[in-house]
């Protein structure tokens, strides 16, 4: 059975954008939302962009996607009513291989931001203001994350 992306119900903050990422790509959703806030911070905030077209795209589970019909070899809705009594796609369950690439990933982008600013692709960038907003935005998150449990 082929998987489709769609916002997540069980794992959100928000509107579900980046749990259902997580859910798709099965890593965990938090290492999604963390790259979310970090891009929208070295992109000027123009990221929030590209999550409100994904909040538009991406559909709620059992619903029929926004843009299917629209483009050629776009897969049709599932044939019949969806059964509301279906179990719920599988929470996402921890992989210490999976969270070392996790890791591994991130550390190679840190290193690739910091290479792409000596090099001085981020001259409009104040970075002494990022840093306190990337820790001020992970102790959000983590507070957050620790009061939906």
């Amino acid at each position: 059975m082929q998987r489709r992306l769609e916002r997540s119900q069980t794992n959100r903050v928000f509107t579900g954008v980046c749990g259902g990422i997580g859910e798709y790509l099965a890593v965990d959703p938090t290492l999604v939302r963390v790259f979310f806030v970090i891009a929208t911070i070295l992109t000027a905030f123009t990221f929030v962009l590209v999550y409100i077209v994904l909040l538009i795209l991406m559909p709620l589970p059992g619903q029929r996607a926004p843009y299917e019909g629209w483009l050629p070899g776009a897969a049709a809705p599932p044939p019949g009513p969806v059964d509301p009594n279906a179990p719920p796609p599988p929470a996402y369950t921890h992989d210490p291989d999976r969270a070392r690439n996790g890791f591994g990933i991130a550390l190679v982008a840190l290193g690739l931001i910091f290479l792409l600013g000596n090099l001085g692709a981020f001259r409009f960038i104040q970075w002494q203001l990022v840093w306190p907003l990337v820790l001020i935005g992970l102790g959000a998150l983590l507070l957050a994350s620790r009061a939906r449990s």
